[in-house]
């Protein structure tokens, strides 16, 4: 129930405060240590730009999240939200070797390929 509420906190804080342009929003520590950006970076701009609506403006902040937010969402619903066989084979889809070395493959070229060209 915590996780829940602070999970709607930060939504909330999302929705309201452009992180663009707000101090109180946290920067991300790779980018203030070295200059790189992480495969996450833009994803607060990203979720602020989604919550009100502007999908294609999201995309551009961050491309990676395209592909990285399906499948965040389809765990979430496995973990939390199937029971039973349902939850088993989809367990075993979305952990399978096949699909976690996809994502941490796409994470790393995502980090290469956005620095490179200053994506």
């Amino acid at each position: 129930m915590l996780i829940l509420v602070l999970c709607m906190a930060a939504i909330v804080t999302l929705y309201v405060l452009n992180p663009s342009e707000h101090q109180l929003m946290p920067k991300c520590p790779l980018k203030l240590l070295t200059g790189l950006s992480c495969p996450g970076c833009g994803f607060q701009r990203a979720l602020h730009a989604v919550l009100h609506g502007h999908i294609v403006q999201a995309v551009r902040f961050n491309y990676w999240l395209v592909f990285a937010l399906p499948y965040l969402l389809l765990l979430i619903i496995e973990k939390w939200m199937l029971r039973g066989k349902w939850q088993l084979w989809a367990e075993r889809w979305l952990e399978s070797s096949a699909i976690i070395y996809t994502y941490v493959i796409t994470f790393f070229v995502w980090f290469v390929v956005r620095n490179i060209y200053d994506i």
